[in-house]
């Protein structure tokens, strides 16, 4: 007889749940006066994306990490639903970002304001931001100790660490900033939550052959 085992998924926060970097470019043009579309955001560098000088980027860093600048996103389409309907087949939701780690607050009151079902709430410091918390946040080498049955990433380089260093299943969602994202056979390259949603289900059945 088979037995259905839940499946334990990685779930990203900015541009996988909260719509994030597609604000910034009114940010920069309130700011800075500089026009740069979503689009042209090619890569994951947003200080030469946006062309800001580094204490520009400073401010615009620090400006949208403020608690209410995070609290004012909304989500992106089909994600919340998604993991509901997920958690109500009995999987497992990890929130796994590389936000700042002063950034936790705001985020887990962001979590729960929208009301983002999750098991786990997990920082890692990505990208060797200096300032984190290590208390707070793990490395990724301790990031590679876990055990996922499926990802959801944006970023490039996360998605290929999670395809290729953990072979972890990984949903990379379409961004202008991922396009050039080397192929993987662990990578899925998808549009929207509703390419990724039967991703689960198609875990569930091999797992059941």
């Amino acid at each position: 007889m088979n037995y259905f085992q839940p499946k334990t998924i990685y779930v990203d926060v900015d541009d996988v749940v909260s719509r994030t970097t597609e604000t910034y470019p009114d940010v920069v043009a309130q700011e800075f006066g500089k026009t740069v579309s979503f689009e042209n955001l090619t890569g994951f560098d947003l200080k030469h994306c946006f062309q800001l000088t580094d204490n520009e980027f400073k401010y615009f860093f620090d400006l949208v990490h403020k608690p209410d600048f995070l609290m004012g996103f909304e989500p992106v389409e089909g994600a919340v639903q998604t993991l509901k309907a997920w958690t109500d087949m009995g999987h497992i939701i990890d929130i796994v970002t590389g936000r700042p780690t002063s950034t936790q607050e705001a985020t887990l009151a962001w979590l729960e304001r929208n009301d983002v079902p999750f098991r786990g709430f997990i920082m890692v410091d990505k990208y060797n931001r200096p300032g984190n918390d290590l208390c707070l946040a793990i490395s990724k080498e301790e990031l590679s100790m876990m055990s996922y049955d499926l990802a959801v990433e944006d970023s490039p380089d996360m998605a290929l660490f999670l395809a290729r260093n953990m072979e972890v299943p990984t949903a990379l969602i379409h961004k202008p900033w991922n396009r050039e994202c080397i192929r993987h056979d662990n990578l899925v390259r998808c549009a929207s939550w509703n390419e990724i949603f039967p991703m689960v289900k198609e875990l569930v059945l091999e797992g059941t052959e």
